[in-house]
């Protein structure tokens, strides 16, 4: 089921913070590594491919580079609003 599917790729902390990184801009895969901590560029990769695999993240591709954002047929504003409101809680950082 398509959104078992999707619930569950959002159940991975790797995943998650691939996708916080796209909430504002779309970016490269370099550029999505750089800004998580503790991830190898392999990994990054892989998790881009399954996320794209599934139709959440989807890409352009400018020469070589593939430029990764949020598929827009998602609204992304109740995630979005899940990181400020878990960001701001202090029990859970």
């Amino acid at each position: 089921m398509k959104i078992v599917n999707f619930f569950s790729a959002l159940g991975d902390e790797t995943r998650l913070k691939i996708l916080k990184s796209l909430i504002d801009k779309d970016k490269t895969v370099t550029e999505i590594h750089k800004s998580i901590r503790g991830l190898t560029l392999s990994a990054v990769s892989h998790q881009l491919k399954y996320l794209s695999d599934l139709d959440i993240v989807i890409y352009k591709k400018k020469g070589k580079e593939k430029i990764f954002h949020l598929n827009d047929k998602f609204c992304w504003c109740i995630l979005n609003d899940a990181f400020k409101h878990f960001k701001n809680d202090k029990r859970n950082n």
